[in-house]
C-alpha cells in the first residue's frame, strides 16, 4: 500500500470528542460516529541513499564514530542522567557476560528464540560497552560469540523464522559497529552466514509463517533481521542487498499501515505493543541513520499517534489494560524513547522516564543498544501527564482509555473497553470487555494470556476459525471475560464489536459498543453502554432477542472475592475495600445473580488463582427487548 492511498483513506477519529465532526454519546441514544474523508496531506518522503552504504562508512546502523564519541562525551560529563543510569546498566551486565558459558544451539521446544535473545543482547551489549570504554575485553567476547552463532548449524529459520529475525539483528549490528575492529575471518564468516541463514530462507520461504504477508509483530521482528543484515554487508552484494531492504520496507509499510492505522492503538494489545514496535522503531532508526531516509515508515497515518495509546494502556493499579494475549502488569516500554525523539513530544515518558533503572533486566533490555540513541537525544524536561481524559483508537482492535485523572492512585479510576472481533492476531473472544479501576483496586479484570508453550502441545492454539480448540481454552472464550453470552456459546468469531459514540458530559465518561455481531444470530440487537459517573461505574445492556428466547449472560472476571447477598453482589478486595454491584431492569425482565468458578474443567488451563468471576443471567423471550442496567458502587 503506497502512502498516497495510504492518505486518501485517512478519516481523523475524535480523542475525546473535542472536534465536532464526532458526537458526544449519551446514555441510551444511537449516533453513529461520523467519518471525515478529508484527503491529509502527506509530507513527501526521501528516498534512501543507498550510495552512503560504502566499505569506508562503517559503523553507519544507528551509530556513526562520530556518534559514539559524542555518547561517549555525554558520559563523561553526566549531561544526561538516563543516558548514564541505563549505560551503567548494561556495563554491568557486559561484566557478567565475560564469564558466561557459551551460546548453545538448544530448542526450547520449536523454538531457539531464547538463544537468539540472549545472543542478541550479549552482542550489542558488549559491541556498544567497547565504543564506549575502549576495553578489549568486550571486543574480544563480542567477536567470540558473533562468531559462536555463525557456526550454528542453522537458526532455526524453518520451524520457527522469528528466531532468525532476532539472531541477524544481533549479529549484523555487531558486525557493523565493530567492523574496523573484527578480524577478516570473522567478518568473511558474518557476511555468509547472513546470506546463508537469513536471507537464502526468506527468498526460499524456508519458514513457518510467511511474516512478509503478516500485519503483526512478526512482520516487524523478521523483517527487522534482514534489513539490518542487508544494511550491515550491502557493500558485498549491492543488487541482492538493496533488493532485500526494498522488499522488507515494502512488506513492513502494509503492516504499519494495518497495525497503527489510524489512531495508533495496537492490534495485538500492550505486551506485543512493546514487542513489535520496539523492532519497528531499529528499522526506522537504522533505514534513517544509514540512508538517509526511513522510506516514510514513521509518516504512516498513525503511527505518530501510537506513543500516546501506550500512555493510555497504563492504570493507576499498576496494571494495563491487557487486552488480548498480554499479561495484565505494566512493564518496560524503552521504545516510547523513540517516538519522544522523532515526534518531539516529552510527555510520552510520564512513566517511561522512571523504568530506566530496571531497563537492563528486562526481557526488553535487548533493545537498549539501538534505543540508548534515542535517549542520548531527548530533553526530557518538565514532563506533565497528557491533557486528554480518553483515547478512542479504531482500526483492527478499536479500544477506549478513560482516566477520571492522573494522579495514578487511589483517586484515579480507569476505565478500558475493548471492540473488535475475535479472528485477528492475538485476539480473545472479548467484544465489549471492560477493566475497571477505581479506589486503587482492580474490580473488572482480563485474565490474559497464558504460557503458549503449556498449551501447544494439548490444542490447536494458533486455529483462529469458529469451533477452533482455541476457544475451549479457559482464558481465550467469551464466558470468561466481562463481556455479554448468549446460549452459553462462544461469540463468532468474525463477528465485530463496534464502538457507536463516546460517553463524555455531565460528568460522565464512557462509551458504547454494539455487540451485535460477536453474539450472533440469536439476537437482532446487542448494545452497551459503560461509563463512569462520580464514584459509581454503570454497564447497560439492551439487547433483543430473535426468533427464539435468548438466555443472556453477563460474565466480569474480577480480582475481589463476590458473595451474592442482599439482592446484590458484595465485592471484597485483598485490601478490604468493598464494590456493591445492583442491578435494574427497565422493562422487568427476571434476573439472576449468580458467580461461576474460574477452575477449567481442562487439564492444561491455568489455575486463575486470586480471580473470580461474578454477573447474572436473564432469558429474553423471542423477538423481546430487554434493557438491564448495572451499578458498581462503593455504597450500599
Amino acid at each position: 500500500m503506497t502512502l498516497s492511498i495510504i492518505a486518501a483513506l485517512c478519516c481523523l477519529l475524535a480523542v475525546g470528542c473535542q472536534d465536532d465532526r464526532f458526537p458526544v454519546f449519551k446514555p441510551g441514544s444511537h449516533v453513529d460516529m461520523g467519518k471525515d474523508t478529508t484527503d491529509v496531506p502527506v509530507t513527501p518522503v526521501a528516498e534512501p541513499d543507498y550510495s552512503r552504504l560504502t566499505a569506508s562508512n562503517h559503523p553507519r546502523i544507528v551509530y556513526t564514530q562520530a556518534d559514539f564519541d559524542a555518547m561517549k562525551a555525554k558520559l563523561e560529563n553526566g549531561s544526561n542522567a538516563p543516558l548514564t543510569t541505563v549505560f551503567n546498566q548494561m556495563e554491568s551486565n557486559c561484566k557478567s557476560f565475560l564469564t558466561a558459558a557459551d551460546l548453545t544451539y538448544t530448542l526450547s521446544g520449536k523454538r531457539l528464540l531464547s538463544v537468539s535473545r540472549s545472543a542478541m543482547k550479549r552482542i550489542t551489549f558488549l559491541a556498544m560497552a567497547y565504543k564506549l570504554t575502549g576495553k578489549d575485553e568486550y571486543l574480544t567476547k563480542a567477536e567470540h560469540d558473533i562468531q559462536t552463532v555463525c557456526n550454528f548449524k542453522d537458526w532455526n529459520a524453518k520451524q520457527h523464522w522469528l528466531d532468525v529475525g532476532e539472531m541477524a539483528c544481533g549479529v549484523a549490528l555487531g558486525y557493523d559497529w565493530l567492523y574496523n575492529e573484527l578480524s577478516a575471518e570473522t567478518k568473511a564468516l558474518v557476511e555468509k552466514k547472513l546470506v546463508d541463514y537469513c536471507f537464502t530462507p526468506a527468498e526460499n520461504k524456508v519458514w513457518n509463517l510467511n511474516f512478509y504477508d503478516s500485519d503483526g509483530n512478526w512482520n516487524q521482528v523478521c523483517n527487522c533481521g534482514i534489513i539490518l543484515s542487508a544494511l550491515a554487508i550491502y557493500e558485498k552484494d549491492v543488487d541482492h542487498c538493496k533488493a532485500m531492504i526494498k522488499k522488507s520496507i515494502e512488506s513492513n509499510k502494509t503492516a504499519v499501515a494495518a497495525m497503527y492505522y489510524p489512531d495508533g492503538n495496537y492490534p495485538e494489545g500492550y505486551s506485543y505493543w512493546n514487542y513489535g514496535t520496539e523492532f519497528q522503531s531499529i528499522i526506522n532508526i537504522a533505514m534513517e541513520t544509514a540512508t538517509g531516509s526511513d522510506a516514510g515508515l514513521s509518516s504512516i497515518q498513525g503511527f505518530s499517534k501510537t506513543g500516546k495509546y501506550m500512555v493510555f494502556m497504563e492504570c493507576p493499579t499498576g496494571m494495563v489494560f491487557n487486552y488480548s494475549d498480554c499479561a495484565p502488569s505494566s512493564a518496560v516500554c524503552p521504545a516510547l524513547w523513540y517516538f519522544a525523539w522523532k515526534f518531539k513530544d516529552p510527555s510520552l515518558l510520564l512513566f517511561e522516564q522512571k523504568r530506566t533503572g530496571s531497563y537492563t533486566g528486562a526481557d526488553d533490555g535487548r533493545v537498549m543498544p539501538v534505543l540508548l540513541y534515542c535517549i542520548s537525544k531527548v530533553d526530557a524536561g518538565e514532563i506533565t501527564a497528557p491533557s486528554e481524559q480518553i483515547f478512542r483508537g479504531e482500526g483492527k482492535t478499536p479500544v477506549v482509555a478513560i482516566h477520571t485523572n492522573w494522579a495514578m492512585d487511589a483517586t484515579d479510576k480507569y476505565l478500558g473497553i475493548k471492540a473488535g472481533k475475535g479472528n485477528t492476531s492475538h485476539s480473545h473472544l472479548d467484544a465489549g470487555s471492560f477493566v475497571y479501576d477505581a479506589f486503587g483496586v482492580r474490580w473488572s479484570a482480563d485474565l490474559g494470556l497464558q504460557s503458549y508453550g503449556t498449551l501447544e502441545p494439548y490444542i490447536d492454539l494458533w486455529n483462529m476459525n469458529d469451533g477452533s480448540e482455541r476457544w475451549g481454552s479457559f482464558r481465550y472464550n467469551n464466558l470468561n471475560h466481562s463481556t455479554l453470552s448468549v446460549n452459553g456459546g462462544y461469540h463468532k468469531v468474525g463477528g465485530e464489536g463496534v464502538f457507536k459514540g463516546l460517553v463524555n458530559g455531565d460528568g460522565k465518561l464512557g462509551a458504547t459498543v454494539d455487540i451485535t455481531a460477536p453474539l450472533g444470530a440469536a439476537v437482532k440487537s446487542a448494545v452497551r453502554t459503560i461509563y463512569m459517573e462520580g464514584d459509581n461505574l454503570y454497564v447497560k445492556d439492551v439487547v433483543t432477542a430473535a426468533g427464539s428466547p435468548a438466555t443472556i449472560r453477563w460474565t466480569m472476571v474480577t480480582r475481589a472475592v463476590p458473595t451474592i447477598e442482599y439482592g446484590g453482589i458484595t465485592l471484597k478486595s485483598a485490601t478490604g475495600k468493598y464494590l456493591y454491584l445492583t442491578t435494574t431492569s427497565s422493562t422487568g425482565t427476571k434476573v439472576s445473580l449468580k458467580t461461576w468458578s474460574t477452575q477449567s474443567a481442562n487439564s492444561y488451563d491455568a489455575a486463575n488463582t486470586g480471580y473470580y468471576e461474578c454477573g447474572y443471567e436473564m432469558t429474553v423471550p423471542e423477538g423481546e427487548t430487554a434493557s438491564i442496567i448495572v451499578k458498581l458502587s462503593p455504597d450500599e
